[in-house]
């Protein structure tokens, strides 16, 4: 039986199994789904094995069903020397800090080569280009390798941003890759243009078509939706 590790921190807890000299991926739900969406599609096509979870009281009362069965809503998965901290909630920001702190504890004890996390950023209009922006001179000199546009000026939201100080006080390498999104609502083509670049960062073999799949069912439904919209006769206002 693999031996389960608790590390415990003022506000949550990581029960999980060690993985040694891991790559870490970070996928939360920010505008756009970015993180969790991608997360999903990592999950089922490395095959990833789930060997812990993250717990705490502040979490949202919350299960999530897969294949039937109820899971815990924010899981760490392992495959082939990358693990995934992958949460299917937005972490609220009263627990970000301590949050932070226990995943880097994790993966200082655990001698992580580096950590990955994403985002998204609001455009007027998508060109499907990924941004990246990262914690040190080093991490930022291969994004700039990968040829990735480097975001300036700007804020991190949510966890991605405390995770990504959080790594640069202990001298751990960070980025974060940025996918465009036009609003709040969930966006499957914008979490597949990371694919290719952390396909060139992991030197892995991701397949993004599921994902294009899905972006092109959630637009013909909305095309759909504004063409009965607009056949459909206006109500007077008056009566």
């Amino acid at each position: 039986m693999v031996e389960m590790v608790e590390t415990d921190i003022k506000c949550c807890k990581i029960i999980s199994e060690d993985v040694k000299d891991a790559v870490v991926l970070e996928g939360s739900p920010e505008l756009g789904l970015i993180g969790n969406i991608l997360g999903w599609l990592l999950v089922e096509e490395l095959k990833m094995k789930q060997i812990g979870y993250i717990d705490s009281k502040d979490f949202p009362p919350l299960a999530v069903l897969y294949k039937g069965i109820a899971i815990h809503p924010f899981r760490i998965y392992s495959s082939d020397g990358i693990v995934l901290f992958l949460s299917d909630f937005i972490i609220p920001p009263t627990v970000s800090y301590d949050m932070s702190n226990a995943i880097v504890d994790w993966m200082e004890k655990n001698n992580s080569k580096e950590l990955i996390t994403f985002n998204s950023m609001v455009v007027m209009e998508k060109s499907d280009s990924v941004a990246a922006a990262a914690n040190s001179e080093d991490s930022l000199k291969r994004l700039g390798d990968l040829d990735l546009p480097i975001l300036p000026f700007g804020n991190v939201n949510g966890l991605s941003g405390s995770l990504l100080t959080r790594t640069a006080t202990r001298d751990i390498p960070a980025s974060c890759l940025f996918a465009e999104v036009l609003n709040q609502y969930p966006d499957p083509r914008a979490a597949a243009s990371l694919v290719n670049v952390l396909n060139k960062m992991l030197n892995i073999e991701v397949n993004a078509e599921p994902l294009l799949k899905e972006a092109d069912e959630i637009e013909d439904r909305l095309k759909e939706l504004a063409n009965r919209v607009q056949k459909e006769p206006e109500s007077p206002i008056y009566s």
